[in-house]
């Protein structure tokens, strides 16, 4: 595993707001891997007097289906008293494409009207469109359809096809954020920062707008809590 740290960056905030207790519910395995690699990385280096906030501190579970099928899982999973009690505490989050379904501005509108308060961490058009912002800029006149996006995954890893088995491998996540991550990570969350203040800028939300929001995403500020809190405990 690549190293996530930075001994050159500063932290301006002495005392970073730690993630805390996150329940995460994933679209599918590319996403479930991205956030596995960092939580492992909190696992592996953290220091002992840290372990007890953070080493569980992500629970992130694959639902494998569209953004429909991540919140009917989420809603199912948390409306058992069992899960209920156990996760009441937790910061519940779902993370999502938007190419489908196709009314995916109705699924939006049930995951922000659901009693669990979840955070949305949506990517559009896909997860992909995130991944391509670590090694190469996007702005909102570049061509981010899907077809487009995946040939750039592609050249990148180096496959002839972006395939399911290359999508579900760890070892994609690793291959594209390399020994140097926290570069790779930034990178990205500035390019999604940009992007997020344009549409702002021209009055576009993605709780009402989303498909006219490509590219955008909301998960860079999860991410980025994340990438803050390894460069708090474990330098």
């Amino acid at each position: 595993m690549g190293r996530l740290t930075n001994k050159t960056r500063v932290i301006t905030n002495e005392r970073p707001i730690h993630a805390g207790k996150l329940l995460i519910f994933c679209e599918g395995a590319t996403e479930y891997n991205y956030l596995e690699y960092l939580n492992q990385y909190l696992k592996n280096n953290v220091k002992a007097r840290y372990s007890e906030l953070v080493l569980e501190q992500i629970e992130t579970i694959d639902t494998k289906g569209n953004a429909q099928n991540v919140f009917n899982y989420a809603e199912n999973f948390l409306n058992t008293d069992d899960n209920a009690r156990k996760y009441s505490l937790y910061e519940k989050h779902l993370v999502f494409d938007c190419d489908a379904p196709k009314d995916i501005q109705s699924v939006i509108e049930q995951m922000k009207n659901s009693v669990h308060d979840y955070v949305l961490d949506y990517s559009c058009l896909l997860f992909e469109t995130w991944l391509v912002m670590h090694y190469m800029h996007l702005a909102v006149t570049d061509d981010v359809k899907k077809g487009k996006i995946l040939s750039r995954i592609r050249e990148y890893l180096g496959v002839k096809k972006y395939t399911s088995k290359v999508k579900a491998s760890r070892g994609t996540i690793a291959s594209i954020l390399g020994n140097e991550g926290n570069i790779k990570i930034r990178q990205a969350i500035d390019n999604a920062k940009e992007l997020q203040k344009y549409w702002s800028d021209h009055n576009y939300e993605y709780y009402n707008n989303v498909k006219i929001m490509n590219p955008s995403t909301s998960i860079h500020e999860l991410v980025e809590v994340l990438l803050d809190e390894i460069e708090d405990v474990c330098k």
